[in-house]
């Protein structure tokens, strides 16, 4: 069954650290908000006083609803973040606001429970709601209204919202163009929509196939990899096999399209289409409340080059579009797709069984489903791995964060571990000379290292390494590598080269 869900939210910076850490960039970034804050509502119409003193206030609502929200790690856990309330219950919790017309209003009149992600944040939203206004709330409201419509609107709010949270907060130096800014507008409205022009255009079948083929492999390699863990039991691993077992594969695109006939466009005004396809997005969202979960439904359009794990289904996804270069190669050889994309698929299956998927069963449901001693020592091996990635120096002395980033980082590192076994299996029956003067073992670390090149500025370096549950690309690379043995012996990396680690700092987990 399909749960409501409800969340924190409300800042206008990305995260809530922002608002409250002290250091010399959070102070800026602040500084540099109260200013964007400002220029908005003067570009509204109000004078100078007016809007410094309105940007303040909204300043003020929002860090006192960033000091009572979950930091990204604390949302990390889904047992802090599931709690089941009846509407009479949250009434309780958050009294002061009226929760069955709030429901009644957006279309949820017959709701009877849902998932309060973060009480504490609730409970103190309703004492804070009489902190504040009437006129505050209506322009913080306002506000709200505007940041989420802005790229939709005259060219000065365009570019008010670009010099913030492009130039300010990522270091970019220019606005894309703006056909890409309607294209990109255009494809999350009807994302599936383009995405089976796609498909019909860029995917063949046969690229399908193989993609089943190497899932395949990979879920063979698993499975022997779990067999011969030495830190597991056997009761631990049973289960595990079970669930790797499970595991629902879903490949290119959804073999049920979504229909958008019912969204309206007109030629009105660009922003009017863009509100007019968010009620069309919320009104489906909602109609999924309290009915059976649609198995068949994507979460990613064919188009997307990304992928994802879905612990409370079981379920890894390869849209259509990850399925060509550097991630794939249709003609490559064995050890380059396995170094590319047959190490993002054991990334997402890795995804089930990392510090948050372990959490899941087969079903999907949370459950501690590890023995206390098998969860210990995983939970000391990954530490190894936190401890990695927090002495790695992003940039002058700011540290990467190996608590935030610790289930990518997992997912990484088993992905890498999963898919070299899976090349072995391939190589035994298809053997494989130089190419280029490289061995398969060096191309299947080399395409590794080729999906995650990347050029980047030092502020989006900054904003990535606080806000970005994934390591930097370089650090996606040069940080599980050291702990593969695989890796030593194919460039014989020796003690003193770089990318050398004691014997006794390697990390193995799967």
């Amino acid at each position: 069954m399909v749960i409501a869900q409800l969340a924190q939210g409300g800042l206008g910076m990305p995260d809530r650290d922002y608002y409250i850490d002290n250091d010399e960039r959070s102070e800026n970034l602040r500084s540099k908000y109260i200013e964007h804050l400002k220029s908005n509502f003067m570009l509204m119409g109000n004078d100078d006083e007016t809007s410094a003193t309105v940007a303040k206030t909204i300043m003020d609502i929002e860090t006192k609803l960033a000091k009572f929200s979950m930091t990204r790690l604390e949302r990390r856990d889904p047992f802090k973040t599931y709690n089941k309330h009846s509407i009479s219950k949250l009434q309780e919790l958050s009294p002061k606001i009226n929760w069955k017309e709030y429901f009644s209003n957006i279309g949820l009149s017959n709701i009877n429970s849902l998932n309060v992600n973060q009480p504490v944040f609730f409970e103190n939203l309703s004492s804070v709601l009489t902190d504040f206004s009437i006129d505050d709330w209506k322009n913080y409201l306002k506000w709200n209204l505007i940041r989420k419509t802005a790229n939709y609107l005259s060219n000065e709010f365009i570019d008010s919202y670009f010099n913030f949270y492009g130039k300010t907060m990522s270091g970019s130096l220019e606005n894309r163009p703006r056909w890409k800014r309607v294209l990109g507008t255009t494809n999350s409205a009807l994302s599936e929509a383009i995405g089976k022009l796609y498909v019909a255009k860029y995917f063949p079948p046969k690229a399908k196939e193989r993609m089943k083929n190497l899932v395949a492999n990979l879920k063979s390699a698993y499975a022997i990899r779990i067999d011969q863990l030495p830190w597991m039991s056997s009761e631990t691993k049973q289960k595990a096999q079970e669930k790797l077992e499970t595991i629902n594969v879903k490949v290119g695109y959804p073999d049920k399209w979504r229909d958008y006939s019912a969204l309206e466009v007109k030629e009105d005004a660009y922003v009017l289409n863009v509100l007019r396809a968010n009620n069309f997005d919320f009104e489906y969202m909602i109609g999924k409340i309290d009915k059976a979960v649609d198995k068949l439904e994507w979460h990613m359009p064919p188009q997307m080059v990304n992928a994802y794990y879905d612990p409370s289904m079981n379920e890894i996804v390869f849209p259509a579009a990850i399925l060509q270069a550097p991630f794939f190669y249709m003609d490559a050889d064995d050890a380059v797709n396995y170094g590319a994309i047959g190490v993002v698929i054991g990334h997402e299956m890795t995804h089930g069984f990392d510090d948050q998927g372990k959490n899941y069963d087969k079903n999907g449901n949370l459950n501690e489903w590890w023995t206390i001693e098998d969860s210990e020592k995983f939970k000391q091996r990954t530490k190894m791995l936190v401890n990695q990635f927090n002495s790695f120096i992003v940039i002058d002395t700011i540290h990467a964060d190996g608590k935030l980033t610790i289930g990518e980082n997992i997912a990484d590192l088993g992905g890498l571990c999963i898919s070299h076994t899976a090349l072995q299996i391939a190589l035994k029956e298809n053997p494989q000379e130089k190419i280029n003067g490289f061995t398969a073992e060096q191309r299947f670390y080399l395409a590794y290292a080729h999906v995650w090149a990347q050029n980047i500025r030092d502020k989006e370096i900054l904003r990535r390494t606080k806000e970005d549950v994934h390591s930097l690309g370089n650090l996606r690379v040069n940080g599980p590598l050291p702990n593969l043995i695989e890796f030593y012996n194919a460039f014989d990396v020796k003690e003193g080269d770089k990318m050398w680690l004691p014997e006794n700092k390697r990390v193995k987990i799967w």
